[in-house]
């Protein structure tokens, strides 16, 4: 019987340590829930533990290979280069380990059933769905690629659900910005808009949202 690799779950990471913190009880809870798989979680930057350290964890552990994911909505460049290369160093580091990585997460049906429970969260159950426009705001990036990932779980999220439209904005790095996401609802005629953040824990970007 094929033994099954263990988890490596890496993370942005965060000056906000409520957000540092979900992110930890999270891979706590997937361990808890998983006990006979061996789980670790780490950080890119600006938060502990390092993502050297989750590798290290595993190998004390007893681990030879593991497979990586990112704890990331969208293929933005820590995901498509800082994590890959701090991999390739913890495997110099600690001979004898493989991994297979991972691809972000989003957009995926999951999510998207999380989107809407949101939604139904902020939304009047005697407001007329079609007289709603979702502003979907996500983190913003330099790589057009990730930024049109936003774009994408936009699209999927307005198929079939009645609302009038999902229009897209970023809190940073790139256009529209949040203030500029809500003139272009209001000129296309929205009556109602409802803000969705676009991030998978509390920090300061998520704050930022409610700011602009």
């Amino acid at each position: 019987m094929t033994t099954p690799p263990a988890l490596l779950i890496a993370g942005h990471g965060t000056r906000d340590e409520a957000g540092a913190e979900a992110f930890r009880a999270f891979v706590r809870e997937l361990g808890r829930r998983h006990p006979e798989l061996p789980v670790a979680g780490g950080f890119i930057e600006l938060s502990p533990p390092p993502l050297g350290e989750a590798v290290a964890e595993l190998v004390e552990r007893g681990v030879r290979r593991f497979a990586a994911v990112p704890l990331m909505l969208v293929s933005a460049g820590h995901a498509k280069g800082d994590i890959p290369a701090a991999l390739s160093r913890e495997r110099e580091r600690h001979p004898g380990i493989s991994y297979t990585y991972g691809r972000p997460l989003g957009p995926h049906p999951a999510l998207l059933r999380v989107l809407e429970r949101r939604l139904a969260e902020a939304v009047d159950p005697a407001w007329d769905p079609s007289e709603v426009t979702v502003l979907l705001v996500g983190r913003g990036s330099t790589d057009p690629d990730a930024n049109a990932e936003v774009f994408k779980a936009a699209r999927l999220l307005w198929e079939g659900r009645g609302y009038a439209a999902v229009e897209t904005a970023f809190v940073s790095l790139a256009k529209p910005d949040v203030p500029g996401g809500l003139d272009r609802c209001a000129r296309l005629g929205a009556r109602r808009v409802v803000v969705l953040p676009y991030f998978l824990f509390t920090g300061i970007l998520p704050d930022r949202v409610r700011h602009q």
